[in-house]
């Protein structure tokens, strides 16, 4: 039988209202990861290199090995040489998107600057697009498939618009074992302590073609720009701490984080990984083209090594 429990009917009407919202959140998500991408991939942020286009390299002279349907027949025919289209990078590769959901993400220190949340959904959406319109395939952590049609995307945009909090603030390896030689793209916060940071890495680092790790930091969280009197409240653990004088741990409290980022890049980098600072008040654009430029060079070098 079905329960008819009042707690019962409660939850089925809060879980709709959720899912109600998520839906009405997917149109402004597309549209504003569209919009960044946009700027990347063809406005002032594009890369200054042959072939503006997204997934266009430059022309090469074609060698046995190469697809026919490479084959651009109009830069052939001005020449006595078949010449083909050599894309950025030309083996499809698997990338992997996690979101933090964790509680700390909900964090705005202003009304002028997008929630980590916000920001971090944004960006990873505007990742799935990039990665798609370059043939990759993508995936949401823990999701059962990957692909790299419209309905991969909007897969991805149902996932980050999901209302559900999870107080893990890394991703959990004992959900989910990534696919072989994938590229893992992670977007949080990272401000758990160093050494939980680092057993997380190594748990999935070896089995990876590749990662980014994108942190995502409020301004006041790097720089402490508050006065007088604070309680700070860590969402993830529950734990307040009260400060009567912030202006006098200010110049502590700003080594303290520019130490821990510091020590995050380095695990990043023994982990064969990238590490890319975003700050909320930050223009999208801006890190995103440096991460296209960063993994369009690894994956142009994956593949130039693979066809010696």
């Amino acid at each position: 039988m079905a329960d008819t429990s009042p707690y019962n009917h409660t939850a089925n009407i809060t879980l709709r209202h959720s899912a109600e919202q998520a839906a009405q959140s997917l149109p402004a998500l597309r549209a504003e990861a569209e919009k960044a991408v946009a700027s990347v991939l063809h406005g002032d942020h594009a890369q200054s290199k042959p072939g503006m286009g997204e997934k266009f390299w430059q022309y090469r002279e074609y060698v046995p090995g190469d697809r026919p349907q490479d084959i651009d027949w109009r830069q052939t025919a001005k020449t006595e040489h078949v010449f083909i289209r050599q894309r950025e990078w030309q083996t499809a590769q698997t990338s992997i998107l996690w979101c933090s959901q964790s509680q700390s993400m909900a964090f705005t220190s202003s009304n002028r600057f997008p929630t980590k949340q916000q920001t971090a959904r944004v960006l990873t959406m505007a990742l799935g697009i990039m990665m798609v319109r370059a043939g990759e395939k993508i995936g949401s952590f823990c999701a059962g498939k990957t692909g790299r049609s419209e309905s991969a995307l909007e897969d991805l945009a149902t996932k980050l618009t999901q209302d559900i909090r999870s107080l893990a603030p890394l991703p959990d390896p004992n959900l989910y074992a990534l696919p072989r030689h994938a590229y893992f793209f992670q977007i949080g916060d990272y401000l758990e302590p160093l050494s939980e940071i680092e057993q997380n890495f190594k748990q999935f680092s070896g089995s990876t073609a590749g990662g980014c790790v994108i942190q995502i930091l409020d301004p006041s969280e790097l720089e402490l720009l508050y006065n007088g009197r604070v309680l700070f409240r860590d969402k993830n653990h529950g734990k307040t701490q009260r400060v009567d004088n912030v202006a006098a741990i200010r110049a502590a409290y700003q080594k303290r984080i520019q130490n821990h980022n510091e020590a995050l890049h380095q695990l990043c980098k023994e982990h064969h990984w990238h590490h890319i600072m975003h700050r909320t008040d930050q223009d999208y654009a801006e890190t995103l083209s440096t991460i296209w430029s960063m993994i369009s060079h690894e994956h142009l070098a994956m593949n130039a090594g693979g066809s010696e």
